[in-house]
Formats: C-alpha cells, sequence, structure tokens
C-alpha cells in the first residue's frame, strides 16, 4: 500500500506542477477565443482524445456549439469558428490544423510545444508542459510517454469549464438540463 501512496502523491505533484506552470494571459485569451466562436471543434488523437471528447461534451452542455472534428456530425469549418487541438505535435495534427486555416477558422493549441510547426499556424498556443518526449522544456513524469500531458489537459479542460461557467453564468442547473436524459437514471422510470 506504500508505494500505491507514494505513485498516487508523485501523480499528482506532476499534474499540480504542470498545471500552475500555465500561462493565466494564455488562459484569458482561450476563454476569449471559445467565447467568440460560432462553432467549437476539438481534434487529439489517441489517449489524447479522452480529454478533447470530455471538453466537447461540456462545452455543448454550456450551450457552445461544439464538435469532434471527425464525427459524423461535424460540420464544415471555416471564417469565425474555433479549432481546438490537444497535443499538436504529429503530421496527422499538423494536417487538420493548415485544412482548419486554410477554411478561415481561428486555431488553439493545447500543447507542451508551441515551437514546432504546428504552432506557427495558431492563432494562440496555450503551453501545458506535460512530458511527451521527456525534453528540458516539459515537466518530467515517472508515468509512461504522454501519460502526464494526457491527464494535465482533462484536468485543465475541466478547470477551463469552471471558469467559462463562472465568466458566462452558468449555472449547473443549465447544464444539467443540456445533458442526456437516455442514460435511464433511476427515478426517471416513474
Amino acid at each position: 500500500m506504500t508505494i500505491y501512496k507514494n505513485l498516487v502523491n508523485t501523480v499528482i505533484q506532476e499534474n499540480l506542477e504542470t498545471l500552475l506552470a500555465v500561462d493565466p494571459k494564455q488562459i484569458q485569451n482561450l476563454i476569449s477565443e471559445i467565447k467568440q466562436a460560432k462553432t467549437i471543434q476539438l481534434y487529439g488523437m489517441g489517449r489524447m482524445q479522452l480529454s478533447v471528447r470530455g471538453f466537447a461534451m461540456r462545452l455543448k452542455h454550456m450551450g457552445f456549439d461544439s464538435y469532434v472534428v471527425y464525427d459524423t456530425t461535424t460540420p464544415c469549418i471555416g471564417k469565425g469558428d474555433l479549432l481546438i487541438v490537444h497535443c499538436a505535435v504529429t503530421n496527422a495534427e499538423l494536417n487538420v490544423i493548415q485544412l482548419a486555416k486554410n477554411a478561415g477558422a481561428k486555431i488553439v493549441l493545447l500543447t507542451a510545444h508551441p515551437e514546432n510547426k504546428h504552432g506557427q499556424y495558431a492563432d494562440l498556443c496555450v503551453r501545458v508542459p506535460g512530458q511527451i518526449f521527456g525534453t528540458n522544456t516539459e515537466i518530467h513524469s515517472i508515468q509512461p510517454m504522454s501519460t502526464l500531458l494526457e491527464q494535465s489537459l482533462f484536468l485543465f479542460t475541466d478547470i477551463i469549464t469552471l471558469m467559462l461557467m463562472k465568466e458566462c453564468n452558468i449555472s449547473l442547473e443549465k447544464m444539467k438540463n443540456k445533458h442526456t436524459n437516455l442514460e435511464g437514471l433511476p427515478g426517471d422510470f416513474a
């Protein structure tokens, strides 16, 4: 049990260090971009897509018109729209970024590496410095590969959700009313 507790403390500390390293100005700029967008499309691959889907859902619950890139109901993107990309280090992500930019959308990257080619296309880079490659510009992690960044982005977007709720005066009740009612929760079958 001691090993478990030590690992819990280490993982939480890694996430805390990563989240506290994010520039508050970049956070406020992200919130402004979200509030101004006609539609918001989110993109991430693999485990990064878990945070993408979670954030898209919360944005929808708050009343924003949000989609996950490549889902069957995702519309075309263009002027006035926003693409938010999680991680932004692969050629696949670069392709999506370039296509969205060519269509006239604004681009926001949530990434540990705003200095890469992807960042050249971005209107805003929010540096979330969780480990991807193990470089000296990232918060080091005992966890494998990009696990720390994946976790941190999930937490980061949940915190952005809370900030948007406060800034846009969105109540929990309003969000609950936009949540699916097809889950069959106890009491729904009266």
